[in-house]
């Protein structure tokens, strides 16, 4: 004797494949926004008389508030989670090969990558995609805060991106990596 629910199972199963294969398509329509709403909206007319140096040392003396909330948060980490303060807050690397400082719209900041040969591969840093950042208009003022020392031997990074309005991090972090030094030895015959 056969099961009749698994009888009832495999042909219900069966009747939806079936009309998800001859059934019709179903579309989805939205209506484009014209205009998108940004967590750090378009502030490219306004003026704002600091400058970038101004704002690198106002951010190593706390001056603002919300840097002032970020160490406090830092401090209170138990020191098994500590990271480094000039990455909470950036600092530029003491012994770096480059540092820059600029303050320039958010979407110039893609055509400040750093490429590298690691080996035989390219390697771009930071490879920061605006179009990821959906909270930051493109014609946003940043700060854009980068350090980095490239040897035969290692990689070493760190960058931040500060809101010139709000000052608060719109981005950032570093990186590490060894360099792999593949050479390719041809030997004549």
């Amino acid at each position: 004797m056969k099961n009749p629910f698994l009888i009832s199972l495999s042909t219900f199963i069966f009747s939806c494949s079936l009309s998800m294969l001859i059934g019709n398509p179903v579309y989805s329509q939205s209506t484009p926004s014209d205009k998108i709403e940004y967590l750090h909206p378009v502030n490219k007319e306004k003026v704002f008389d600091e400058t970038v140096d101004e704002f690198y040392q106002a951010l190593r003396d706390l001056k603002y508030p919300v840097h002032q909330e970020v160490y406090q948060r830092y401090k209170q980490r138990s020191k098994e989670q500590q990271i480094h303060l000039d990455m909470v807050l950036f600092k530029e690397m003491p012994d770096a090969s480059v540092s820059i400082r600029k303050k320039l719209l958010f979407k110039e900041v893609e055509r400040l990558n750093y490429i590298t040969l690691d080996g035989n591969i390219l390697r771009s840093y930071p490879d920061i995609d605006i179009n990821y950042h959906q909270t930051v208009s493109p014609d946003r003022q940043v700060y854009f805060f980068y350090s980095f020392k490239d040897t035969e031997k290692e990689f070493r990074g760190r960058y931040a991106i500060y809101d010139v309005e709000t000052k608060e991090m719109v981005a950032g972090g570093g990186t590490y990596f060894p360099k792999l030094n593949l050479t390719i030895n041809t030997y004549d015959k």
